[in-house]
């Protein structure tokens, strides 16, 4: 049995919590293979010279899939099953939620080029971190160094995509090995379960993200786990954010083919009602039309036009404000804020495939006193995001125009 005197199955004892995959896995560190187990045995002696302490322990945590990596040598295969079978190696479907585990239980640092994105919202502490992070990087004569790094302070948006990709991945609808990325020829389809009550793909349901199974390429329902019948092409959706006051409060779609108007409280449908969303005695309440903007998805973008009383406007990425002409189309990048009051924001998510989901005990909106008609309910709820730096140029006011 392979044993190695700086591995321990003890994770309160590391110094160190070591993502292996993504060291073995790092070519700038040596080697002409796509994986060296040789990379990460170096680190091991780079992070004993980071130290100056012969004694320093590692926490190793890596995805199954290495493995099984063809890339490695057979020896190097056996190697990581002995470790893992003797505890010193924790193998996990997918490593990352361990190696946070692990590092907010220990205080131990983390060594991962990872910038792990997906993670900052449910810990907020990774967001710019400054002392609990480094990286290895090639020293002299194939040597490994390690070097303390700083964690990104990733936008909403970014949150939102890196999210969606750890979605896709888990189901086995993002190829990253290959570096092709989501598979697109599957998640723009229609699927339907043949359980006739599947809550997914039923014939009642909005749609929710398939499995693919990684042996064989069947795409089944992740409840009943039978194999799905393809339906035809999907339409194209965006998700788009409602922040009030710095807050995410609400998040819908827009389905491509479907053009939908967005105001207080819409006479058109479909429409997408805001009023539920907005404070009491807000001045939004008085400023926002009822019919305020058209939304519509052409070649696969984002177009706005302001049909309201008081305008909208478009801030860009550099700060800079500009009105929307009434009855014009303009195009809304992903970085874009589509502003329809001084506190009230349209944003583009950073998810690129949309499927049904509900945050678990979200509160239903509040009641307004108009109810000309019955709004639909959300068909994604997320958490609130951080709020978006102040811009420049001409903004919506807070004024109490009267409203229509």
């Amino acid at each position: 049995m392979r044993t190695h005197p700086r591995l321990t199955s003890d994770a309160s004892l590391a110094d160190f919590v070591v993502d292996v995959a993504n060291v073995v896995r790092e070519r700038t560190l040596g080697g002409d293979r796509g994986a060296d187990l040789g990379r990460f045995l170096a680190l091991l002696d780079g992070l004993v010279a980071f130290t100056g302490d012969a004694t320093t322990q590692v926490y190793a945590v890596c995805d199954r899939s290495l493995l099984s990596d063809g890339r490695l040598t057979r020896e190097e295969r056996q190697t990581l099953a002995e470790w893992h079978r003797a505890g010193l190696l924790s193998v996990w479907d997918v490593a990352d939620h361990r190696i946070i585990e692990a590092a907010e239980a220990t205080r131990a640092q983390v060594v991962t080029y990872d910038g792990f994105v997906d993670f900052h919202r449910r810990h907020p502490w990774l967001y710019g971190n400054r002392d609990r992070f480094v990286e290895p990087y090639p020293g002299p004569g194939g040597a490994v160094s390690v070097r303390r790094r700083i964690m990104p302070e990733p936008d909403d948006w970014q949150m939102s995509r890196k999210e969606e990709e750890s979605a896709l991945l888990a189901a086995g609808m993002y190829d990253r090995r290959d570096g092709t990325g989501p598979r697109t020829a599957l998640l723009l389809r229609r699927w339907r379960c043949p359980e006739p009550d599947c809550a997914a793909f039923g014939p009642a349901a909005r749609g929710a993200l398939p499995r693919r199974q990684g042996r064989t390429g069947r795409v089944v329902c992740p409840e009943h786990l039978r194999e799905l019948t393809d339906l035809g092409p999907r339409p194209r959706q965006m998700q788009l954010k409602v922040r009030v006051d710095g807050t995410v409060r609400h998040r819908f779609l827009l389905t491509e083919g479907q053009d939908l108007v967005v105001g207080r409280h819409p006479r058109a449908e479909p429409g997408e009602r805001l009023a539920p969303w907005l404070p009491e005695r807000s001045p939004s309440l008085e400023w926002i039309s009822r019919d305020h903007v058209l939304l519509r998805i052409s070649g696969g973008n984002l177009l706005v036009s302001d049909v309201s009383s008081n305008g909208t406007w478009l801030r860009l990425p550099d700060g800079q404000t500009h009105r929307v002409p009434p009855g014009a189309f303009r195009s809304v990048g992903r970085r874009h804020v589509v502003l329809l009051h001084d506190t009230v924001q349209l944003e583009v998510s950073g998810k690129s495939f949309l499927y049904e989901e509900r945050a678990e005990g979200e509160p239903p909106p509040r009641p307004r006193p108009e109810t000309e008609g019955e709004s639909q309910q959300p068909t994604m709820l997320a958490p609130s995001g951080p709020r978006p730096a102040g811009s420049r140029g001409k903004r919506p006011g807070r004024g109490g125009r009267r409203r229509r």
